[in-house]
């Protein structure tokens, strides 16, 4: 089984807004399932902002976790009038209600731009039950993704940045070793087949040569070498293939993506291409984790 898992859970607001309890909640109702933060980056960001501080890289470090796939969040924006209830009953130790409502303002605006990111979900309702169910059922339906679905949302991610370009993106996959998506058809999608079959014949050549020794040291390598790696200067411009505690590793690293019309393609050969790696070493490892790195994931435009 394929598994597009949740890295980081971020559940972000200004205060007041129910982010300790749904936190709570969502811990106590999946048994603590997901490695869930109260607030990120966005929440930097917005303060730094608004209170005139100025700290080096801080949009590079909200990109870098956004950008992340595996990161997901939710970001809660009640209506103005729970806030006011909410402060009238706890208070708060660092804001007035005036304050409190200029947070409210800037994540308010905040919420609008991130929106647009499919790994950004923005809750208005005050129910942090409802919310809480429905983030469960959220991560458990992302998490089961098809590749189609995953790279969909690479796209939507892509299509909703700036300039129609994330740089860098990226993601990881896992598979239990069945590899049921992975389909031999992959290979032949006509305007990149013959480059596929370039990088599916190089690569098992690669890991074939190491076992047998021919490498310029003559020496036999192991199934935990570090030299099994295709290398190339075109789009697909890494992969490497290492065991490591009874998991196959598959890291790739492309150069340049065009997730409009060749990502989903590319995504399924390389698939299929970590399936036929798996069966070479399947005595050695029970699952597959697949680790994709874009350095420019596009827009053709």
């Amino acid at each position: 089984m394929l598994t597009f898992p949740t890295k980081n859970l971020f559940i972000e607001g200004p205060d007041c807004s129910g982010k300790t309890t749904l936190i709570n909640k969502i811990h106590n109702e999946s048994e603590y399932r997901w490695h869930i933060f109260d607030r990120s980056q966005i929440s930097r960001g917005i303060f730094c902002s608004l209170y005139k501080r100025e700290i080096d890289n801080i949009d590079f470090e909200l990109h870098d976790d956004l950008s992340n796939l595996n990161n997901r969040f939710i970001m809660l924006i009640p209506d103005q009038d729970v806030i006011r209830e909410r402060f009238d009953i706890r208070g708060d130790e660092l804001h007035d209600i005036s304050s409190l409502l200029e947070v409210w303002d800037a994540f308010s605006l905040e919420s609008k731009y991130l929106s647009r990111y499919p790994n950004v979900q923005i809750r208005k309702e005050s129910d942090t039950g409802i919310i809480s169910r429905d983030v469960s059922l959220y991560l458990h339906s992302l998490e089961k993704s098809t590749l189609s679905e995953i790279s969909q949302y690479v796209s939507e991610f892509v299509k909703n940045s700036s300039n129609f370009e994330s740089y860098p993106l990226q993601f990881t996959i896992y598979d239990d070793g069945e590899f049921e998506e992975a389909k031999k058809e992959s290979m032949y999608y006509e305007p990149e087949s013959e480059y596929y079959n370039k990088i599916y014949k190089s690569l098992h050549r690669k890991i074939e040569d190491e076992i047998r020794g021919k490498n310029e040291y003559c020496r036999k390598e192991s199934t935990s070498s570090r030299r099994f790696v295709h290398t190339d200067d075109s789009c697909i411009s890494f992969i490497q293939v290492a065991i490591r505690s009874r998991v196959m590793d598959f890291h790739v690293v492309i150069r340049s993506s065009d997730v409009e019309n060749t990502f989903e393609h590319d995504l399924k050969f390389l698939y299929l291409l970590a399936s036929t790696c798996f069966s070479k070493f399947s005595d050695h490892c029970d699952k597959a984790r697949m680790r994709f790195n874009l350095n420019s994931a596009h827009y053709i435009r």
